[in-house]
C-alpha cells in the first residue's frame, strides 16, 4: 500500500483514501461526506484535527495530538503522544495517549492507557484501562479492570471487575469486584463489592452488600448493610441495621441500629450499639454498650465497662471491670469486677468482687473470700432470660 503525504499546516477535504496517509504538523482533515474512510494508517509528525467522523486502520500521532469533531473508528490501535480528544464516540481495541484523553460520547476498547488524565462523558465498555492521573466516567461504566495513579469518579451505574487505586475512588452505584485503594473509597448509592482493601477511609452513604473489608483507618455505612467480615484498625460506624459475620476493629466500633452477627465482634477499644445485639461471640477491651446482646460467648476486658444486659452461653467478666445484669450458663466474674443482677446456672466470683443485686443460679456457684453481697445467692429451677 503506497503513503500519500500531506504538509504541514494544509487543509484537506477527503472521503474515502484507499493509501496510508503520512501528515505534517497542523494539518486539518476535512469529511467531504460527513466521514473520512481511510483503508490503511496513519503517521502524524506532530498534531492534526479532523472535522467529521473517521474510520481508519490505525493511527500513530508523534510529537503531537489529535483532535476529532465527530466519531473515531480504528481497525487497530491509536498512539498519541500528546492529547486525544474526540467530540464523538470512540471504538478502537488498544488506545494509548501520552497526555490526557476525553471521548464526548460512548467509548469501546479492550485496552487503555493514558499517562494524563481521563475525561469520559458518555457510556464506557473498556476490559482493561490504566491511568497516571485521574479518571472520571460520567455515563454507565461496564470495565474489567481500571488501574489508576490518582482519583477515579464512576459517576453512573458501574459493572466492574477489579478497582485498583492510589488516591481515591468514588462510584454511584453498581457491582463491582475487588476494590484496593490507597487513600480513601466512598460509594453514594446502593453498591455490592465482593472484596475491599483500603489504607485511609470508606463510606457507603446507601444500602449496600459487600463481602471482605480490610480498612487502615475508618469504615462508615450510613444506611443498611450486609457483609461477610470487616476488618479495621481505627473506628467502624454502621447507621442502619446490620449482618454479617464477623467485626474486628482495632479503636472504636459504633452501631446505631440492631446488628446481627453469625461471627464474631472483636474491639480493642470501646463498641456502642443503640440497638440490639445478636452475635456468635463477643470481645471488647474497653468499654461495652447495647440495648441488649445475646451470644455464645461473651468477654470484657480488663477494667472494661458493661452497659446494658447481657445473655451468653458463658460470660467473663475480667478483673476490675464493671458490668450490669448477666444471664448466662457459665458466668465467671474475676477479682475486684463488680455486676448488678447475676443470673446463671454455674457462676464463679473471684475475691474481691462486688454484686450490687441478686443472684440466681440452677446448678453450682463458687464464691471465693471477701465477696461482697448484696442478698444470698438463690438456687432455683428456673432462670429469667431476655426477651
Amino acid at each position: 500500500m503506497s503513503v500519500e503525504k500531506i504538509e504541514s499546516g494544509k487543509t484537506i477535504e477527503l472521503d474515502t483514501v484507499n493509501n496510508n496517509l503520512e501528515l505534517g504538523d497542523g494539518v486539518t482533515l476535512v469529511a467531504k461526506k460527513g466521514t473520512i474512510v481511510v483503508k490503511g494508517s496513519i503517521v502524524s509528525r506532530g498534531s492534526f484535527e479532523v472535522e467529521g467522523n473517521l474510520e481508519v486502520a490505525s493511527i500513530r500521532c508523534k510529537r503531537g495530538g489529535l483532535e476529532i469533531e465527530g466519531d473515531l473508528k480504528v481497525a487497530k490501535y491509536v498512539k498519541i503522544d500528546k492529547r486525544l480528544i474526540v467530540e464523538g464516540s470512540l471504538i478502537c481495541p488498544e488506545v494509548g495517549v501520552g497526555g490526557t484523553l476525553e471521548v464526548t460520547e460512548e467509548i469501546q476498547s479492550d485496552d487503555v492507557k493514558v499517562g494524563g488524565s481521563v475525561k469520559l462523558h458518555g457510556n464506557t465498555a473498556i476490559e482493561t484501562i490504566q491511568v497516571g492521573g485521574t479518571l472520571k466516567v460520567e455515563g454507565d461504566s461496564n470495565i474489567g479492570t481500571i488501574s489508576v495513579g490518582g482519583s477515579v469518579t464512576l459517576e453512573g451505574e458501574t459493572e466492574l471487575e477489579s478497582l485498583r487505586v492510589g488516591g481515591t475512588g468514588r462510584v454511584n452505584s453498581g457491582k463491582i469486584g475487588s476494590v484496593k485503594i490507597g487513600g480513601s473509597f466512598k460509594a453514594e448509592s446502593d453498591v455490592e463489592v465482593e472484596s475491599i482493601d483500603v489504607g485511609g477511609s470508606v463510606k457507603l452513604e446507601s444500602d449496600s452488600k459487600v463481602g471482605q473489608v480490610s480498612v487502615g483507618g475508618s469504615f462508615t455505612a450510613e444506611s443498611e448493610l450486609e457483609f461477610e467480615t470487616i476488618r479495621v484498625g481505627g473506628t467502624v460506624t454502621l447507621e442502619g441495621e446490620s449482618k454479617g459475620d464477623t467485626v474486628s476493629v482495632g479503636g472504636s466500633f459504633k452501631a446505631d441500629s440492631d446488628i446481627d452477627l453469625t461471627g464474631k465482634l472483636k474491639v480493642g477499644g470501646t463498641a456502642s450499639c443503640d440497638g440490639n445485639v445478636v452475635v456468635d461471640e463477643v470481645s471488647v477491651g474497653g468499654t461495652y454498650k447495647s440495648a441488649s446482646t445475646k451470644a455464645k460467648y461473651f468477654k470484657i476486658g480488663r477494667r472494661g465497662t458493661v452497659i446494658g444486659p447481657v445473655q451468653a452461653d458463658k460470660i467473663v467478666i475480667s478483673s476490675r471491670a464493671t458490668a450490669e445484669d448477666l444471664y448466662g450458663g457459665e458466668i465467671i466474674l474475676e477479682e475486684r469486677s463488680r455486676a448488678k443482677n447475676v443470673y446463671g446456672d454455674s457462676i464463679y466470683i473471684e475475691t474481691g468482687t462486688r454484686i450490687l443485686g441478686e443472684i440466681q443460679y440452677t446448678e453450682e456457684i463458687s464464691l471465693e473470700p471477701n465477696v461482697h453481697l448484696n442478698s444470698e445467692p438463690k438456687k432455683t429451677k428456673g432462670l429469667p432470660r431476655l426477651d
